[in-house]
Parts: structure tokens; C-alpha cells; sequence
């Protein structure tokens, strides 16, 4: 009578093999992923961050001064709806007593910072 040796399924080692390989490729996929999320979110803050800015720059021409954020939102030139911060954070648009105006994000702070000049009386000039 002749015995076969059947071999049915995966030895623990070479289980073992490709679990490690997993958790080797994993541990650089994960950082790399995160790290990417990170860029993109400040990425599209700094992006609400000029929108924000380009609708001040224009109510400025306008009115003369800066103005509150809430204020810019369903103006014709204004925005069409308040921004939101992918992170959560909140925006905020300080006008100080020269003028100037500095818009923020309360998450990124001062990665997207943007400041602008206070308007002057004649844009022209």
C-alpha cells in the first residue's frame, strides 16, 4: 500500500511571513495616509482663507473698511456661504485699529494665516 502525503493548507510560519508583511506595509501606509489627510485639510483651509480675503478685498472697495465675516456671507460679491475649516476650526476676521485686517483659523492658526493692508481712500492710487 502506498501512503500519500497530502498537504492541506498553510504552515504557521509562512502565516506568520505574511502577517508580517502586512503589518510592514501597513506601518507605512498609515503615516503616509494621515500625513496626506493633514496636507489636504490645510490645504483647503488656506484655500477658504483667500476666498475670505478676496471677499473682504472687495467689500473694502466698496465700503471703505473691512468688516465681519457674517457680513460677507449673501453679499453679490461677497460669499455665497460661510466657509467651513475641514478640521472644525472656526474662521475669524480681526480688523485693528490701522485697518488692517487679519484672517485665521482657529485649527491651523498660523499655517493660514492671511493679513491684508488696510484699504486706502482711493483705490486707484
Amino acid at each position: 500500500m502506498s501512503t500519500r502525503n497530502t498537504r492541506r493548507g498553510f504552515s504557521l510560519v509562512e502565516l506568520l511571513a505574511v502577517v508580517l508583511i502586512l503589518a510592514v506595509l501597513a506601518a507605512v501606509a498609515v503615516p503616509l495616509y494621515l500625513n496626506t489627510q493633514a496636507n489636504a485639510a490645510r490645504r483647503t483651509c488656506a484655500a477658504n482663507i483667500a476666498a475670505i480675503a478676496a471677499a473682504e478685498s472687495a467689500q473694502a472697495l466698496r465700503g471703505g473698511a473691512y468688516v465681519a465675516l457674517a457680513n460677507l456671507v449673501g453679499q453679490s460679491e461677497g460669499l455665497a456661504e460661510s466657509p467651513v475649516c475641514p478640521s472644525g476650526g472656526a474662521y475669524t476676521c480681526t480688523v485693528a485699529a490701522t485697518g488692517a485686517c487679519t484672517i485665521a483659523c482657529a485649527t491651523h492658526g498660523a499655517d493660514t494665516q492671511k493679513v491684508l493692508a488696510a484699504p486706502t481712500a482711493d483705490p486707484l492710487n
